[in-house]
């Protein structure tokens, strides 16, 4: 009772001239109350200098072990970083192995595309859903993808008849669905004010991995003087390794547990701490609503990506003398483009936010941010729509949508995050709707046909801004 009553009584004395105590004397302190409530004996109150060096050296271990957590945050977090950047290689070289691919599968790939959509349906729900069962697996559900991108990587440029590029692209987009799980990891990891800057680095290094793999096709192709066929091989072969190392690597590192949840008042609550958690029919509702922003933004992304060229294509085709002044090599340059603004706003929004925080700005700011994104996205996308025969129009669209829209998901995840505790069903609802989005809105621009891309990207991004 006596180092108890003179630990509190010298953590109460860290209160100065500004009535703010010492973070790590507080937690301290606080220890030896809820201690002496189950353990401390009735005594005589006395003091003496060895009391006070035992009170030191536990504030020195509280703050040593506030220290080695911060530490193991950002392993953590650094290692799923590295996680997406091999995600995004995967994914990018799928991109350079289908002008091969097409030329040995004379059949429509529509059926590939399918079980692609199903992988990454099935890899975002099971994840989640395993999450929620396995509390303290989410490394080994993280790295089960990686291994499942290695995997598709091997073989997408091995695919010689439709059915193994469906086998193929399954894999690819069921590993993509349970590395998702790392937007619910880095979230379990990181303090509530950290989790929209984390998010979009997170997300952010997905498109630097996506914008790096076509570089490595043409840098391997040039160095080695090899035809794009086998450049595309070594590429993959290269892309599978590091995303197979990466998940190896990311077992190796204990995995975040999902932070119990406290009832404080709002005087008492740290920006570590949990959030509250309001009504179920409410989670409900803010849970499905997050699912369809998810859908709605992803698919304006991923839809622009894939489909700038075949606009311009379709509107050339269909609208003789539209867009006729855009040559191929243009093409390919606006679709870099599109992806260079999209990979910068990403990081942009993480650098704005820290400054935010560092700042103290007024509450509801990062809800500002994310409404004012989604209303450039939008409008980026009606500018061809207005003047559809503008070469300017284009490449605004491009700079404009890319960088509306790159920072839509981490915003999104963020304000559930910061709504209600992020669970393992929480987060398969949240994957389900981001790899919902990959396929839908593809289909759907598949159907009207690729000319009409902008006027679907304008309703995506309705969407998403709406919700």
């Amino acid at each position: 009772e006596q180092i108890l009553l003179v630990m509190a009584d010298a953590s109460a004395s860290q209160v100065g001239s500004h009535g703010e105590p010492d973070e790590c004397d507080d937690d301290v302190g606080e220890s030896a109350l809820l201690l002496s409530h189950a353990h401390a004996p009735p005594g005589p109150l006395t003091f003496s200098s060895h009391d006070m060096h035992l009170h030191v050296e536990l504030s020195l271990e509280s703050s040593t072990s506030l220290e080695d957590d911060s530490i193991r945050r950002k392993r953590r977090s650094v290692s799923y970083v590295l996680c997406f950047v091999c995600m995004g290689l995967a994914v990018g070289s799928t991109g350079p192995a289908f002008a091969d691919i097409t030329k040995h599968i004379h059949a429509n790939l529509s059926p590939a595309f399918v079980a692609r959509g199903v992988g990454g349906i099935m890899g975002g729900t099971l994840g989640g859903l395993i999450l929620q069962k396995f509390n303290t697996k989410g490394h080994a559900i993280v790295a089960a993808g990686a291994a499942s991108t290695a995997l598709a990587a091997l073989l997408i440029p091995q695919a010689r008849v439709l059915w193994q590029a469906g086998v193929a692209l399954f894999l690819l987009d069921a590993g993509c669905g349970l590395l998702q799980q790392a937007n619910t990891l880095i979230v379990w990891a990181q303090p509530t004010n950290r989790h929209t800057i984390w998010l979009n680095i997170l997300n952010g290094t997905f498109g630097i991995g996506s914008l790096l793999a076509p570089l490595a096709v043409a840098a391997v192709a040039f160095m080695f003087q090899l035809n794009h066929q086998t450049a595309v091989g070594y590429a993959s072969t290269g892309a599978a390794a590091v995303a197979l190392a990466s998940g190896v690597g990311l077992v190796s590192i204990d995995s975040p547990t999902q932070p119990k949840i406290t009832t404080t008042t709002s005087s008492s609550s740290s920006p570590s701490s949990p959030p509250p958690s309001s009504s179920y029919g409410r989670q409900i509702v803010q849970v499905i609503a997050t699912a369809l922003a998810l859908n709605a933004s992803v698919g304006a992304e991923t839809t622009f990506g894939a489909f700038a060229e075949a606009y311009v294509i379709g509107q050339q085709t269909k609208h003789p003398g539209r867009l006729a002044n855009i040559s191929e090599s243009e093409r390919d340059i606006l679709s870099s483009a599109f992806w260079c603004s999209f990979t910068f706003g990403r990081f942009a929004c993480a650098f704005a936010l820290d400054r935010y925080i560092q700042r103290k700005a007024t509450k509801g700011a990062e809800e500002i941010a994310l409404l004012m994104q989604a209303f450039l996205a939008l409008v980026g996308a009606l500018m061809p729509v207005v003047a559809p025969a503008s070469r300017a129009a284009l490449w605004a669209s491009a700079l404009c949508v890319g960088a509306g829209v790159a920072g839509l998901v981490a915003g999104f995840l963020a304000q559930v995050a910061r709504a209600m505790p992020v669970s393992g069903n929480v987060a398969a609802a949240t994957a389900l709707g981001t790899m919902t989005g990959v396929s839908l809105w593809q289909t759907i621009t598949t159907a009207f046909g690729a000319e009409h891309m902008m006027e679907i990207i304008s309703v995506a991004t309705g969407v998403a801004l709406v919700i």
